[in-house]
Order: C-alpha cells, then sequence, then structure tokens
C-alpha cells in the first residue's frame, strides 16, 4: 500500500474544505491512493455519497471526523467496524446536544462539542489520531492526549504530524515528538 490520507474535509467543513465527497474519491484515485478517510468537523455528512463514490472509484472508504473536544481543541476519529461507526454518531449526538440551549432558540448556536470522557467511554471500534496541527489536542493539552492515548492503545492511538506551514511550525512539531517518545 501507498499513501494514504486519514484528514481530509470536504465542502462540508465550512471554510476548510472546497471539494464535494465525490471529487475527493475521484482524485484519490487518480492519484493511486488505495484508501482516503473523510474526515469533516463534528459530523459524517457526506460519508454516504463518498462510500458510493470511493467503491465507484475503487478506493476504500474510511469513515471518520474531526471531533471537537470541550475547551475547543481537535481529535481526528476514524471507524474501524461497524461499531466504530455507532459509536462515532454517540460521540457525534453528544457535541451537539449542547449547541442550543434552552431560552436561547433565538440565538446563534454554540459551536458542537464533547467531552474527554464520552470519547473514552465509546472508544470501541475507533482509532484516534492526536488532531490537527493548529487545534490538536495534543498540542493544546498534552495529558488530555496523553489519557485517550492510554483509553485507545498502542494499536489506536496515533500522533497526527502535519506539514501546515504556519508560524510556530518548529514549537509544535518538537511537542508531539515529545508526545510520541515520552522519553525524549
Amino acid at each position: 500500500g501507498g499513501y494514504v490520507e486519514l484528514h481530509c474535509h470536504s465542502a462540508y467543513s465550512f471554510l476548510d474544505g472546497a471539494s464535494h465527497p465525490e471529487e475527493l474519491a475521484a482524485r484519490a484515485a487518480e492519484l493511486g491512493y488505495p484508501s482516503l478517510a473523510l474526515t469533516d468537523h463534528d459530523g459524517v455528512y457526506g460519508s454516504l455519497e463518498f462510500a458510493h463514490a470511493a467503491k465507484h472509484a475503487g478506493i476504500r472508504p474510511i469513515t471518520g471526523a474531526e471531533v471537537t473536544i470541550e475547551g475547543a481543541s481537535h481529535v481526528t476519529l476514524l471507524c474501524e467496524s461497524g461499531r466504530g461507526y455507532a459509536n462515532l454518531c454517540r460521540i457525534l449526538t453528544a457535541a451537539h446536544a449542547g449547541t442550543r440551549r434552552p431560552g436561547r432558540e433565538d440565538r446563534e448556536p454554540l459551536p458542537p462539542a464533547v467531552s474527554l470522557e464520552t470519547v473514552v467511554e465509546l472508544n470501541d471500534g475507533l482509532v484516534c489520531l492526536s488532531g490537527c496541527a493548529r487545534d490538536g489536542l495534543a498540542l493544546r493539552d498534552p495529558p488530555a492526549a496523553a489519557r485517550l492515548a492510554a483509553a485507545f492503545g498502542r494499536e489506536r492511538f496515533f500522533v497526527e504530524l502535519q506539514r501546515p506551514y504556519e508560524r510556530g511550525d518548529a514549537r509544535r512539531h518538537a511537542m508531539l515528538r515529545d508526545l510520541a517518545d515520552p522519553r525524549s
């Protein structure tokens, strides 16, 4: 197997992705990817059309989401089974449950966020990536990331490395290196 993109946003991630799920699947096939993960912000909005398009393009779709943890940091969750998909849906439901507070119906909804405890509790069937280079849990709250690493275990928790070429990259990469190898 060659390169597989495990953190990819579609147009369903406002201001972060521009392509439709079908276009992403077609482009992944053009690039020779054996598989592609669609990980939109706090939802699996395009997962069904993505799954159909990926099958048509001859690549394996991976369903996931970039989930906002309370405190505004992110982790990427990928489904490895039907149980994982059910748990991801439960996590996303919990994230959206507090967006409309009673008595605030006329106001803008609050941004979705889920507790770390909920992700720990519902980790079965999921793979966890430590989060993006800008707002990743590993950067924002290393002890919380370590807690998820312990809950998911070595086989299902991975440090996410990205090169977005932003100011402060060297400091970020040093922090990620330390999380990945506590001996350093």
